[in-house]
C-alpha cells in the first residue's frame, strides 16, 4: 500500500544518519578504540571488532554496556568538540543542529537483529500460524523503531494501525513501514485470501484522510520455484531501515 508522501532523502533522513555516525562514534570511544582525525568533521576508526557498522554490535551488548553512554540528544558544536567528527563522508554535522542519538543509534542494531528472526523464521517453511504471528511481531517492532527515528508519517502509521486492529483472526499479521521512510510504502505480511479486507483498509483510509493510495499487490514463483543464494552483504553503520 503506498500513501503519497514519499521522500528517501531530506533533512529528516539526514538528521537521523548523522546521530547513528554520532552513536557509533561515542560507543566506539567507550570500547577504546583508536580514532584518527581525517579532516574537518570527519575520523578513522580501527575497529576489528564491529568493522565499522553499528548492526554488528549485538541487542544485549548495547543494553548492557553503551545504551546509558549515549544521549538522548546532543548538539553538534557539542560532538565536534568532544569526539572530533564521525566517520561518515556522506553527511555534515551542522554544529548548531541538535540531533536525536540514541534512538538513531539504537535501532540499526535492533534492526539487524530482527532481520536475522526474520530469515530464521522463514527458514522453517512451512510455515505455522504462530510462526506468521512471530513475523508480524518481528514487522511492526520494526515499524515503530523508524517511527520514533523521525522518518515515520501519520499516513503509514494509520495503515499498520488498521492492519493490526484487523489482526491474525482475519489473516493480517503484520505491516511496516518501507522504502525510504517518511511517508511511502507499507507492505502487509497476510494469507492470500485476506486480499478482499486489505482493499477494504485501503477503501476506508482513503474515506478517513482523502488520500489516494495504490494497491499494490501479487506474486510470483520467487525462491520456492528457483531456489535461494546466500552471501554476506556489508551494510553501513546506520542501516536506518
Amino acid at each position: 500500500m503506498r500513501p503519497p508522501r514519499h521522500a528517501v532523502t531530506g533533512s529528516d533522513y539526514e538528521a537521523v544518519r548523522v546521530g547513528a555516525f554520532m552513536g557509533y562514534r561515542i560507543i566506539a570511544e567507550k570500547a577504546g578504540l583508536a580514532a584518527k582525525q581525517r579532516g574537518p568533521g570527519l575520523v578513522e576508526i580501527a575497529d576489528p571488532r564491529w568493522r565499522g557498522y553499528l548492526a554488528n554490535i549485538s541487542p544485549s551488548s548495547w543494553e548492557s554496556f553503551y545504551r546509558d553512554e549515549v544521549p538522548l540528544n546532543l548538539r553538534g558544536d557539542e560532538f565536534l568538540a568532544r569526539y572530533g567528527g564521525s566517520t561518515d563522508t556522506v553527511t555534515h554535522i551542522t554544529p548548531d543542529q541538535l540531533y536525536a542519538v540514541r534512538q538513531p543509534t539504537a535501532h540499526p542494531i535492533y534492526e539487524h537483529q530482527r532481520v536475522r528472526l526474520f530469515r530464521a523464521l522463514l527458514a522453517r517453511y512451512p510455515l505455522t500460524e504462530e510462526d506468521l504471528i512471530l513475523l508480524g511481531e518481528l514487522m511492526y517492532q520494526a515499524h515503530a523503531s523508524y517511527s520514533a527515528c523521525g522518518l515515520g508519517s501519520d499516513g503509514t502509521d494509520r495503515l499498520v494501525e488498521m492492519v493490526s486492529d484487523a489482526g491474525p483472526a482475519q489473516g493480517l499479521y503484520g505491516a511496516k513501514i518501507t522504502g525510504g521512510g517518511s511517508g511511502g510504502t507499507v507492505v502487509v505480511l497476510a494469507r492470500r485470501e485476506a486480499g478482499a479486507l486489505v482493499q477494504q483498509i485501503v477503501t476506508r483510509y482513503e474515506q478517513e484522510t482523502q488520500r489516494q493510495v495504490s494497491l499494490l499487490a501479487g506474486t510470483s514463483p520467487g525462491a520456492l520455484a528457483w531456489g535461494t543464494v546466500s552471501c554476506l552483504l556489508e551494510r553501513s553503520a546506520p542501516l536506518m531501515e
